[in-house]
């Protein structure tokens, strides 16, 4: 053999040999990691497909994959960390004016990325949210400044607090009300100090009862009062000639009295007729009348009858009466309250009936307000829902003019 041919034999055998050692040893030693190690997998060499097991030391949170794969000479996906808790003590605690979620205050682990929630100590608030999270070994402790004391407590009529009145309370402190008798408390009975200010206090809302209702020939035979609690009685009896028809008495229930007795009269007579309001009889009443009588009421101008003008002796009880519904005005100084005028006539003041309709128009330089009622406003039993409009861009202030002229009423058929 010549050295030519040594030599090519010796170079085959060198290329040979390099494509062994590169297909045996495919990657590198895996990556080493901060606060962690390899537990499992580890090799002299490895190749492709091998897989090494990460674990962190204790107290660390691993991120990242635990297992890392050799392919392509490459380590996939890449190494992780072990990121470091946060460590919070119980001198940082008392520093910050801060306990634990659970009131506690002592030296604790949070893990990275878990979150804890704090709370202010006894007279001082948080400034931002209660829930902090760690991460790698950093969290940010919530901020607790000091909360205002309160002054003296609301006042409440008709009510008494629980406890001794004092010229200042501490934060947190709560008062509790007590609605007086015939009295119910709307709302939360206590309230609280917080921020320098007090809770919105109850309410004691009046549940008694009025004097008691007046019967048609019959007369109270217990005590009379002006004011009755929830659960009072008042008893009758009926005017001689007449008879009870029900129970003799009243109940007073949340401010209003029971269905009241009636008192029939004996034969089918009737006692005197009902009197209604702003309205009169035709007729001189009498204190007796027959069985099938009939009665004619009327209402005065611009009042509005409703029901039947006429009531009956039926069965020694009258039939039911009418109702005469209050007129309305419409006065300048209300208008003027509300830069409204009226649209159509001319006067400074306008009575109308119930039920009739007035409609209105802003003054010079007022526009009408969005959250106005409507323009065209109905009497309704004496009452006015006035429209209202606000100055506009262009409004001049308008001196109001001495008039000695007199005011005028608009009489309604």
């Amino acid at each position: 053999m010549t050295p030519l041919s040594h030599t090519v034999v010796f170079l085959l055998w060198m290329g040979c040999a390099t494509c062994k050692a590169s297909a045996g040893a495919a990657c590198e030693d895996p990556p080493l990691i901060d606060f962690g190690e390899i537990v499992s997998g580890h090799k002299s060499a490895y190749k492709e497909s091998d897989r090494v097991q990460y674990l962190c030391n204790p107290g660390y949170t691993l991120s990242g994959s635990e297992r890392l794969t050799c392919h392509e000479k490459i380590w996939v996906p890449g190494p992780p960390q072990c990121l470091a808790p946060c460590t919070i003590t119980k001198q940082q605690l008392e520093a910050q004016n801060l306990l634990l979620s659970n009131g506690q205050r002592r030296t604790f682990l949070i893990q990275s990325g878990q979150r804890q929630e704090f709370m202010c100590t006894t007279g001082f608030k948080l400034t931002a949210s209660p829930i902090k999270q760690c991460f790698n070994g950093h969290i940010e402790l919530p901020s607790c400044v000091t909360e205002m004391p309160c002054g003296s407590i609301p006042k409440v009529p008709n009510a008494q607090i629980e406890g001794r009145n004092k010229e200042m309370y501490e934060p947190g402190e709560t008062i509790r009300y007590q609605c007086d008798a015939g009295f119910l408390t709307v709302g939360p009975p206590e309230i609280i100090c917080r921020e320098g200010n007090w809770t919105a206090p109850p309410f004691c809302e009046d549940v008694s009862c009025g004097a008691a209702p007046e019967i048609p020939n019959a007369y109270i035979t217990s005590a009379h009062q002006e004011r009755y609690l929830p659960g009072a009685r008042v008893q009758y009896e009926c005017d001689s000639n007449f008879q009870m028809m029900g129970g003799n008495y009243v109940t007073c229930t949340n401010r209003k009295w029971s269905q009241a007795p009636t008192c029939r009269g004996k034969g089918g007579k009737c006692g005197p007729p009902p009197v209604i309001e702003n309205g009169d009889l035709l007729s001189f009443p009498m204190q007796e009348y027959p069985q099938g009588t009939t009665l004619e009421y009327k209402c005065p101008s611009l009042y509005v009858l409703e029901g039947s003008q006429y009531i009956t002796c039926t069965d020694g009880q009258w039939t039911s009466p009418p109702v005469c519904l209050v007129a309305c005005a419409a006065s300048e100084e209300d208008m003027g309250r509300n830069n409204v005028e009226l649209k159509w006539v001319p006067e400074r003041k306008l009575y109308v009936r119930s039920g009739d309709v007035i409609e209105f128009q802003c003054k010079r330089g007022y526009l009408e307000d969005p959250a106005s009622s409507p323009f065209r406003a109905q009497c309704v039993e004496g009452t006015i829902e006035y429209p209202r409009c606000k100055p506009g861009r262009s409004a001049k202030v308008i001196l109001p003019v001495s008039e000695n002229t007199q005011m005028m009423k608009l009489k309604l058929n």
